[in-house]
C-alpha cells in the first residue's frame, strides 16, 4: 500500500475542516417575533420586541418597545458561530456582540465606545 502523500493528507485535512465549518456558517436566526429586554449602562431592564427577518444568508432585526419611539434598525447584523454582531443608531453608533445562550436566544452587551459603561441586551426566539 503506498504510503499518502503529504499534499493529499493537507487536502483531506482541509476538506474536513471546512465541513466542520459549515454548519457554523450556514446557521440562521429563527425569523419572526422574538422578545426580550435592553438596558442602558446602569440603567433598569425595558421590555422590547425584536421583528428578525431576511432571507438566505441575510439577516434583517428590527428591534421596538413601547417605551421607545419609533423602530430601530439594526446595520450589519452577522451570525459567526455562537456571536451575533450588529451595530444601531440612536442619535449615536452603538455597538452589540451578544452570545448565544443554552435556551437558543442571545444575550451580551452593547456600547456606545464613549466610555460611560455598557449597556445589555437580550433576545429570546419565538416560542422559547
Amino acid at each position: 500500500m503506498p504510503v499518502p502523500s503529504l499534499r493529499r493528507v493537507l487536502l483531506v485535512s482541509l476538506a474536513a475542516a471546512l465541513a466542520a465549518a459549515a454548519p457554523a456558517a450556514g446557521q440562521e436566526l429563527p425569523r419572526g417575533t422574538w422578545s426580550g429586554a435592553m438596558s442602558a449602562p446602569g440603567g433598569q431592564p425595558i421590555p422590547v420586541s425584536f421583528e428578525v427577518g431576511g432571507s438566505g444568508a441575510t439577516i434583517t432585526i428590527v428591534m421596538s418597545s413601547a417605551q421607545v419611539e419609533g423602530e430601530i434598525a439594526f446595520n450589519d447584523v452577522r451570525l459567526a458561530g455562537n456571536e451575533l454582531t450588529f451595530w444601531w443608531e440612536p442619535g449615536v453608533r452603538v455597538d452589540c456582540v451578544l452570545g448565544r445562550t443554552s435556551a437558543g436566544g442571545y444575550e451580551g452587551t452593547c456600547s456606545d465606545g464613549s466610555g460611560a459603561g455598557d449597556g445589555t441586551l437580550s433576545m429570546v426566539p419565538p416560542g422559547a
